[in-house]
């Protein structure tokens, strides 16, 4: 833990929100400043483009990304010279041709291959990722590139109904309450954003109460959460019956799948639609739930693809791995970038009007849930992987409510220690009352679809509502 969570950690309530304040400043200042509005104002005129005048913007986009593989980043370049390619032979037709997807794997093997020359470092943004894999990825960005990711976001809020600068409450994977605090409030305030930043780490059925009358009393205009955390909330309000006095207008969810029994519960308990969005950190997708509910691949913002296990492309409502290239980023681009994920085109356009990709199904994000002793629901454990590039992969098993056995599959460069942090951070969101055993392995087997499962729970059904215990 640094210097700056004990501090915060260790001080009042009013100090906390402060210094959360102060933090929301400097997120507001990266976010939305420089070519922010700019970029917005150029989407929201994109987004009515023809299929043709779409189709010349990717083809630009994707001319100036060439440019710059071929000047400046070592492993593109060297990759382009091996194939007797030139930024000038590469189109939208053939690119998919030329360039061999990467992995997180290919990058962790040195990243300073994917790294433009001559950017300067102090100008660089770095964002730790995991994604479904439970593979770490250290990832570097530029404040021009955060700028264009949220102005995408603030378009696909605009789809929802509402603005990004509107009273918002946030059900997400940072650590703003100690795991060992035992009674409300469990969330924080960014004045600075107008949001409200609910602990979704403490979400036991002796609590939610408690969270549903803050959330009532605080009367945001959306949620953005993740769909495991508001489901919790959501089931239980419905339940027990339980209206909020101002409906808000939009739930946004993303970071897992959102499966369709969730939001058909987020929907009733909360009285508005549920807009869902797949991003990455990397930045190379993004797609997103317009006004009549498609999702739709943002084409400004990269080149999706889906393809089968032979590398071919999949056919609309045929299952594949995507494989993304993003625009956005000119310090770390990434070309035919294997997320991990599987999804479906569908056929067709939609009613909204946008001549934007559809897809009809995302797969990826399906975690289980981790239910501590005390009957705590812990959903995405993302943020516990962040800054460890030197594991490959890791795995969380709940075997029983006592214990969480946590499998390690090492890298490059990897430490004992580096496990013990993982487990501290693991230990935040769990609470002390439950084992974490660690293995190391070579190996974490697949599903037999193919898939990579990074929590599995053992649990038989019920078993966290035997975990509940009532407050004494």
């Amino acid at each position: 833990m640094s210097l700056a969570e004990k501090v915060y950690q260790k001080s009042p309530v009013f100090l906390q929100n402060a210094l959360l304040s102060a933090y929301g400043l400097h997120l507001y200042r990266l976010r939305f400043r420089g070519n922010f509005e700019r970029r917005l104002g150029e989407l929201l005129q994109s987004e009515r483009f023809s299929a043709a005048q779409l189709l010349e913007l990717q083809r630009r986009r994707l001319a100036e990304l060439t440019r710059l593989l071929h000047e400046r980043v070592p492993h593109y370049r060297d990759h382009l010279k091996s194939r007797g390619a030139t930024p000038e032979d590469i189109t939208l037709e053939n690119f998919s041709a030329v360039f061999t997807p990467v992995t997180k794997a290919d990058i962790n093997r040195d990243p300073r291959r994917f790294l433009a020359e001559g950017v300067d470092a102090r100008d660089l943004v770095t964002i730790n990722t995991s994604g479904t894999s439970g593979s770490p990825l250290t990832f570097y960005t530029t404040p021009q590139a955060v700028q264009e990711n949220y102005a995408f976001f603030a378009r696909f809020l605009r789809w929802a109904g509402v603005r990004e600068r509107l009273r918002s409450a946030t059900f997400a994977g940072r650590i703003i309450i100690p795991q060992s605090q035992e009674s409300p409030p469990f969330w924080r305030k960014n004045l600075v954003m107008r949001n409200q930043l609910f602990s979704s780490y403490h979400l036991s059925p002796r609590f939610l109460g408690d969270y549903v009358r803050e959330l009532d009393r605080f009367a945001p205009e959306y949620i953005d959460s993740y769909p495991s955390a508001i489901y919790t909330l959501a089931t239980f309000m419905l339940e027990r019956g339980i209206r909020l006095r101002q409906a808000p207008r939009a739930v946004v969810t993303s970071s897992e799948t959102l499966l369709d029994y969730q939001r058909t519960a987020i929907e009733a308990a909360l009285g508005c639609r549920v807009f869902d969005q797949y991003g990455n950190a990397e930045a190379v997708a993004f797609i997103a739930q317009c006004e009549h509910g498609s999702y739709h691949v943002n084409p400004e913002y990269g080149i999706v693809e889906i393809v089968d296990a032979d590398g071919r492309p999949c056919a609309p409502g045929e299952i594949g791995e995507l494989v993304c290239t993003g625009f956005l980023s000119t310090a770390m681009p990434l070309v035919r970038y294997r997320i991990g994920d599987t999804a479906r085109f569908a056929a067709g356009e939609c009613a909204c009007g946008r001549h934007f990709p559809l897809i009809a199904q995302i797969e990826g994000r399906v975690d289980d849930v981790i239910i501590t002793p005390e009957g705590n629901r812990v959903g995405r454990l993302d943020p516990i992987f962040k800054g460890l590039a030197a594991i490959r992969e890791t795995q969380i098993v709940q075997e029983s409510l006592e214990l969480l056995v946590v499998k390690i599959v090492p890298g490059n460069g990897f430490e004992p220690s580096m496990a013990e942090r993982l487990v501290g951070e693991l230990r935040k969101r769990v609470g002390e009352r439950i084992a974490i055993k660690v293995e190391i392995l070579q190996e974490i087997p697949r599903t037999k679809a193919g898939k990579f499962r990074a929590v599995v729970s053992l649990l038989k059904a019920g078993a966290g509502a035997k975990a509940a215990r009532p407050a004494h």
